[in-house]
């Protein structure tokens, strides 16, 4: 973003304090770390650190401006001496959103906001290297899906850019309907709907009317791209605004997939009927619901107007993301590294890649807490680790308190006890794996983010 204190002051509706109103900046920034001469910083105030610290140096470093709720730390940094202006406001997180609005609002990109309880990123990825082919084209780096994050994203759009996809997390309701009021997407996407975030969502209707905030955003020009397989999306589909292109592959669906024919860890072969023709695709990822991502970006692509055969193009093009079902190969061993995050729903979507996983030797699942479920963590649990006994799996290694429950579910189900192991630490986990597995074994590590999954893997390939 380039822009003037003159606009910065009315877009955030903020005081000006120091500085004339012609001068500019380039790019903004709330981390000293990275911010380079000529941005503007706005100070954030989070959990864990306050921007108003970090004004000496960013000062120092040659930022063009600062966005401030607290002036008395004003009077320890040398803006006039540096030629910086400085800019108050009540709540400077607010201002970030509202001047990421302001110069969405000054763009003509089409917006695309993606959400879902799982497959948000990786839906992203797929549509931004589809609409790539065709469109220059903004995406969402990394996972900044959050109040902060969308409005970074937001504030890097340029006169270049054409399509903008966006990645919209949540927590709680009311949030994604505020990053729509930021973005105003044109097409929105939902993957699919199941349990996460139960703590202050409480139940599966709360969740779903969250998500339901994107489609609700929607105006009559727009397209909400709706899961037809996913009954809860599809049923929030009904009563909108906006048109709406449905994905699938059992029920009826405008972008539909059939034939599919899995490739083992190359991925899948299917063929996509879509209004614009059919189209055979090879998707390189492992998963079967990396097809419902795929179709997802199709749909997409559809509203864009793009040909089959580019979108089959754009697919091809892509790069799986870290920690998600990542395959990696050691000294003969293969690592599914799936410990991104975790919820009943994907849990079980991994326990379905590791079953049809082709491999000479044993199948091992390693599986940490998940959570961020309220009163449902126990029950499901219990829930995944029945299925996991039903399942032919050669050892289940379970590492954490709520783990612990899933483990002995899965021996009360019938899964041999010998199989099962039970530890409240990633190192215990390593050396009882590390005595076991070898070469031509397959072994799947999936958790919640919180308690970093990768730290056993990591761990077990420098024992093997």
């Amino acid at each position: 973003m380039e822009s003037d204190l003159n606009t910065l002051v009315n877009a955030v509706k903020g005081e000006r304090v120091i500085g004339e109103l012609a001068q500019t900046f380039q790019g903004v920034s709330i981390d000293s770390r990275t911010m380079q001469p000529g941005e503007l910083f706005v100070c954030i105030k989070g959990d864990q650190f306050d921007g108003h610290a970090f004004l000496g140096q960013v000062i120092e470093n040659q930022a063009a401006g600062v966005v401030v709720s607290d002036q008395e730390a004003l009077k320890k940094a040398p803006l006039k001496e540096k030629g910086a202006f400085a800019v108050a406001v009540p709540d400077t997180l607010h201002a970030l959103q509202e001047l990421a609005a302001y110069h969405r609002s000054q763009s003509p990109v089409r917006v695309v906001g993606v959400t879902g309880t799982n497959g948000k990123s990786t839906t992203k990825e797929m549509i931004a290297g589809i609409t790539n082919t065709r469109f220059n084209t903004l995406k969402t780096q990394g996972n900044l899906n959050n109040h902060i994050g969308l409005p970074l994203s937001l504030l890097k759009l340029d006169g270049s850019h054409e399509v903008a996809v966006l990645e919209m997390g949540m927590s709680g309701a009311g949030e994604i309907a505020r990053l729509a009021e930021i973005a105003r997407p044109q097409i929105g996407v939902i993957t699919n709907i199941s349990r996460a975030h139960m703590i202050d969502l409480k139940s599966l209707e709360n969740i779903q009317a969250a998500k339901g905030e994107l489609f609700q955003a929607l105006d009559e020009s727009g397209t909400a791209v709706v899961n037809a397989d996913d009954p809860l999306v599809h049923e929030l589909a009904q009563n909108i605004r906006a048109q709406v292109l449905t994905f699938g592959i059992d029920q009826p669906a405008d972008i539909q997939a059939e034939n599919i024919q899995p490739l083992g860890e190359t991925g899948f072969d299917f063929k996509v009927h879509t209004p614009g023709g059919t189209v055979p695709i090879h998707l390189p990822l492992l998963g079967r619901f990396n097809i419902y991502n795929a179709l997802a970006a199709m749909a997409v692509g559809q509203v864009l107007g793009i040909a089959p055969e580019r979108m089959n193009e754009g697919i091809q093009n892509l790069r799986m993301l870290r920690q998600r079902n990542e395959v990696i190969r050691h000294h003969d061993i293969i690592f599914l590294n799936d410990t991104y995050n975790a919820n009943p729903q994907s849990v079980r979507e991994a326990m379905r890649t590791l079953e049809q996983f082709d491999t000479p030797g044993k199948k091992f699942l390693v599986m940490g807490d998940m959570l961020e479920l309220g009163d449902e963590t126990e029950p499901a649990h219990r829930q995944i680790g029945a299925e996991a006994a039903a399942l032919a799996f050669d050892g289940f290694v379970c590492v954490g308190e709520s783990a612990r429950l899933a483990g002995e579910s899965a021996r009360a189900s019938g899964m041999n006890a010998a199989w099962v192991a039970l530890f409240n630490d990633h190192q215990n986990a390593v050396d009882y794996l590390a005595e076991r597995v070898g070469p031509g074994d397959c072994i799947l590590f999936k958790g919640s983010r919180g308690v970093r999954m990768e730290l056993v893997l990591e761990g077990l390939m420098k024992k093997v």
